[in-house]
């Protein structure tokens, strides 16, 4: 489970959020999607009603929670909860990462489910799709429908050889993963940075 505890100013629009929130997770993001109170604001269609939309504009109370979608290839979708509101003082209005736990998965890496075999695959290594598993698998789907022709378990044969080709090109890619670790430090130095280029706007 990957948590982040995040201190915003409630006039950030929904774009704005998207923004911070990437930054803070080290992705590029393409694409954002919230479902707040019945209704949808994405970046791909209502791009303008998102930018203009503030999160004050929800009134969202104490352990109200919407759904967050960013990427829009892997649609990655996060749980937000607003845990408090309070009054802001001067000075306020940079975005702050106070607490957090699990890394940040890889943007890019087939979404939840993909990571998820990423993370299987790194623990077991070969043993995971091992040929003799793969035939017994097969074995058994033949049995439960001996009416599909050979050819369909060469298809399926080839299909897992592929997909755990991906799997190993996608860890080759990323590197070794650590789905523990969370360094509440670098999140923070990734927000003064957004803050420095001038791309956030608060």
């Amino acid at each position: 489970m990957v948590i982040r505890l995040l201190a915003v100013p409630d006039y950030l629009d929904l774009s704005s959020f998207d923004e911070v929130f990437r930054t803070l997770l080290g992705w590029d993001g393409l694409g954002f999607s919230f479902h707040i109170h019945g209704q949808e604001f994405t970046s791909f269609l209502r791009r303008t009603k998102a930018q203009r939309k503030m999160l004050r504009d929800f009134q969202l109370r104490p352990r109200e929670t919407f759904l967050y979608t960013c990427g829009g290839i892997d649609l990655w979708e996060w749980e937000l909860r607003l845990l408090d509101s309070q009054a802001g003082n001067n000075g306020d209005e940079a975005p702050l990462c106070l607490a957090g736990r699990g890394a940040s998965p890889p943007e890019y890496c087939g979404g939840p489910t993909g990571y998820r075999l990423m993370q299987k695959r790194q623990q077991e290594g070969k043993s995971m799709g091992a040929p003799a598993q793969v035939e017994a698998v097969i074995a058994m789907l033949t049995e439960a429908h001996p009416d599909q022709p050979a050819s369909s378990w060469d298809i399926l044969r080839e299909a897992m050889d592929d997909g755990l080709r991906s799997i190993d090109q996608r860890l080759e890619q990323y590197g070794p993963l650590e789905p523990h670790h969370f360094s509440l430090k670098e999140a923070n130095q990734r927000l003064a940075k957004l803050m420095e280029r001038g791309r956030y706007r608060a």
